[in-house]
């Protein structure tokens, strides 16, 4: 049964679930596959929300021209902020409270997530609670379009490449594909036979991948509708959150099994998972807990960085599978959501409940020349 409200962001209904919670303990005596002369650090500011944060988003560097760095949180509030990094950062040392360039509100209920466009536009995108989806400008605050359809909480939503289309995922167990322009529902796909938890789209748009709470993930033609591969892993966990690579050829997914692995995504013959990441400080088995990739510097690491059901902030090597670094554990409750931006080593993170929190995460180079763009 499906609940009929989610009092924290990100958390599926496991009553039909026989597995137990697990706690993973701290392990001091873990191998860490780092780049100590690089790693990245907590900066000494913050946003802040009401209820839970359950989406960060770092705007593309296309968007960004004027600023050093956007970013976009949502949260159980019914509300999304717009962060400016470039007018923030200065010579502080302790914690300083930043004030959101934009509130977005509108929603009546609480946010699952927030996205980007891909385009030059500042827009931004919801998926809530309230059943329904909006387009926002993220530099005036204004609701432009409203996307109704659902039957259920909205859960997931991305931007094709040419952000003419809006893709999202429900509790209502479809995928839809929406006009930006209009609000119309184009297409609607009866995906999976649980919450539909995950949604992307690939680099050329021509497939989504979904993710569900019934342990699968779907790759979908966007012009046929047309199911094109089906993945699961060993067990059948439910899948938290899927993403296509970089390059297009695999999807990365974390289940509720505490693990994230990467799939390579070709259509033909069975799919046989390439990697798999975990280790004592990654806990995930209750929440949709986002996995990113973080290729800004792939010279000096290419990584996978995720949050955990303990609290910290968690970077694996792509290619080893080790852990390359556990962020300070800053975040006071479990970290829901996870961003990387693709041009900056810069991260961003955000809290549950107890946390409510928006934290950024650079090498102190980056931090350095976030200062310098202030200053210029």
């Amino acid at each position: 049964a499906l609940p009929t409200t989610t009092t924290t962001p990100r958390a599926l209904d496991r009553n039909n679930m026989t597995t137990p919670s697990r706690k993973r303990q701290h392990d001091d005596d873990m191998e860490i596959e780092g780049d100590t002369k690089h790693p990245f650090k907590c900066l000494p500011m913050y946003g802040e929300h009401k209820r839970a944060v359950s989406s960060v988003k770092l705007a593309p560097s296309r968007l960004t021209k004027e600023h050093a760095a956007l970013c976009a949180s949502a949260s159980a509030d019914g509300s999304v902020k717009i962060w400016d990094l470039g007018a923030s950062v200065d010579d502080k040392t302790d914690d300083s409270l930043l004030h959101p360039e934009t509130t977005l509100l509108g929603h009546s209920r609480g946010i699952n997530e927030v996205c980007w466009s891909n385009g030059g536009d500042p827009f931004v995108a919801t998926a809530s609670d309230d059943k329904t989806l909006r387009l926002w400008d993220a530099q005036t605050g204004d609701a432009l379009v409203e996307f109704r359809g659902h039957d259920n909480f909205v859960f997931c939503c991305e931007f094709n490449g040419p952000s003419n289309l809006l893709v999202s995922g429900s509790f209502d167990e479809t995928v839809k594909l929406w006009d930006v322009r209009s609000g119309e529902c184009v297409c609607t796909l009866p995906a999976h036979s649980d919450p539909v938890t995950s949604v992307s789209f690939n680099r050329d748009s021509s497939c989504v991948v979904s993710a569900s709470h019934d342990g699968l993930i779907r790759v979908w033609d966007v012009c046929t509708g047309e199911c094109l591969k089906t993945i699961f892993a060993a067990g059948n966990p439910p899948v938290s959150h899927v993403t296509y690579a970089p390059n297009g050829k695999y999807v990365l997914a974390g289940t509720l099994d505490s693990a994230i692995r990467l799939w390579p995504i070709g259509v033909s013959g069975k799919a046989k998972c390439s990697k798999t990441y975990s280790s004592n400080f990654h806990n995930n088995s209750k929440y949709c807990i986002v996995s990113k990739f973080m290729v800004a510097q792939p010279k000096r690491r290419q990584c996978i960085v995720t949050g955990s059901e303990s609290g910290h902030v968690v970077l694996y090597d792509v290619q080893s599978t080790k852990v390359h670094q556990v962020l300070d554990r800053v975040h006071k409750d479990v970290v829901l959501a996870v961003d990387a931006h693709d041009k900056m080593e810069l991260l961003a993170s955000g809290g549950m409940t107890k946390d409510r929190t928006v934290r950024f995460w650079a090498p102190e180079e980056e931090s350095a020349s976030l200062k310098k763009l202030r200053t210029d």
